[in-house]
């Protein structure tokens, strides 16, 4: 009995752990994805400003990560 209340104890907190893990670090790769985009964006239309090129890449990263 007192193994199995340490095993649930350890998943518990190991679920508690992931989901701190995620809430802090979970926008990171959405972050990385919008910041590539802006410079590819960039890098395709000179004529483009950096404010335009976040905005292009907000939209379309945010599409892809809705769905």
């Amino acid at each position: 009995m007192k193994k199995n209340i340490k095993f649930i104890l350890f998943i518990i907190l190991a679920i508690i752990a992931l989901y701190l893990t995620r809430v802090n670090y979970g926008d990171y790769g959405k972050n990385k994805s919008i910041s590539a985009c802006i410079i590819a964006q960039k890098n395709k239309s000179k004529d483009m400003t950096r404010a335009e090129a976040e905005e292009y890449c907000k939209q379309e990263i945010n599409k892809k990560f809705d769905n």
